[in-house]
């Protein structure tokens, strides 16, 4: 008998934490801004591969002395430049794995690893420029491959949260500050054209943003709404039994009492949820307006590009001066037949 009380016992409180982890890893979620899913964001594949040696190995620092010697053969800011391209690539790489390994600790060394490496190789092609040589090739050639860089990190961006999110988002930042710079030794056709993306793309991510922040907010006053109605339930449900407590003992003072306290509570749980209804009215609202201005947005951009693609005095102005001349000729012929 008492070993299967014991079993009943284990197996109902197995139970308990099967229906209880999930809500609570939820509300943690909703309130901490952490990551507690099973599957840990990820990024496709790269396109260099990883090094050698993975962050998570305790002989990873040979990596890193292998770097060290490879930048010390290098005798031109140029080299360095393209070096610190290449690690960055493989940093990126590594980040898959650690991704799928789930190893905080290795993937905020290769966040690190990414956005330092660049802001070298920005560093590294800056110096070049000021020795007065042409290095318009080698800067659209790291100029490109940030660009790729920028966006595999902003898949993993929009897939995290909490502190996963953090780590990318500055590092998002340090790496836009190293293209920028980069940007300065492009041609000027090339610059013109790196500048209006990043505009765009700066644009793009905060009103993404702005959408993502509202749907949240109110999916936050939702939540909160069923709990106050929950809550309220309660708090009626109290006065209630009180109420029926108060006329079971015949006491007609505290049967009044309670019949205001519970007309008070009434008023109060309807103000409270007119309320709540009205600010969740009002985050629908905003997500309206923002993916309204994002459709906005992408029509004047399509607007531009199609002007853009337009040729500069192209068929159409020649047609129309051919128009005029034949229309000249046919005068001339008409006068000649009126003389």
């Amino acid at each position: 008998m008492v070993k299967k009380i014991t079993t009943f016992s284990l197996v109902f409180f197995m139970l308990v934490l099967a229906f209880s982890n999930p809500a609570y890893a939820h509300h943690q979620k909703r309130v901490l801004g952490v990551s507690t899913a099973s599957a840990t964001p990820q990024i496709p594949p790269t396109v260099e591969g990883p090094g050698l040696i993975l962050p998570d190995s305790p002989f990873f620092f040979f990596d890193q002395l292998k770097q060290e010697v490879r930048l010390f053969f290098a005798f031109s800011p140029e080299a360095k430049a393209k070096i610190h391209a290449a690690v960055a690539g493989e940093r990126l790489a590594e980040l898959r794995l650690m991704l799928i390994k789930n190893n905080p600790d290795a993937i905020k060394t290769d966040l690190n690893g990414v956005s330092v490496n660049l802001g070298k190789a920005a560093d590294n092609i800056v110096a070049a420029q000021l020795t007065g040589r042409n290095i318009k090739d080698l800067a659209k050639i790291v100029n490109d491959d940030i660009k790729r860089k920028q966006a595999v990190l902003d898949i993993l961006e929009a897939e995290s949260d909490g502190e996963l999110k953090a780590l990318v988002v500055s590092a998002q930042s340090s790496i836009l500050e190293s293209k920028v710079r980069v940007e300065d030794s492009l041609s000027e056709d090339e610059l013109e054209n790196e500048i209006r993306d990043d505009l765009n793309r700066q644009i793009e991510k905060r009103v993404d943003d702005a959408s993502e922040s509202a749907r949240e907010m109110l999916e936050d006053l939702n939540e909160l709404r069923r709990e106050a109605s929950k809550s309220a339930g309660k708090a009626l449900h109290r006065r209630e039994e009180a109420l029926k407590e108060a006329i079971k003992k015949r006491n007609e003072a505290l049967q009044k009492v309670q019949e205001k306290l519970l007309e008070n509570e009434r008023k109060r749980q309807d103000k409270l949820l007119e309320v709540q209804e009205k600010v969740a009215q009002q985050a629908r609202e905003a997500i309206q307006k923002a993916q309204e201005a994002a459709i906005k947005f992408q029509k004047a951009q399509d607007a531009l590009e199609r002007i853009q693609q337009q040729p500069v005095g192209g068929n159409s102005g020649a047609s129309g001066g051919g128009s005029s001349q034949n229309s000249g000729s046919s005068d001339d012929d008409n006068g000649g037949e009126k003389d």
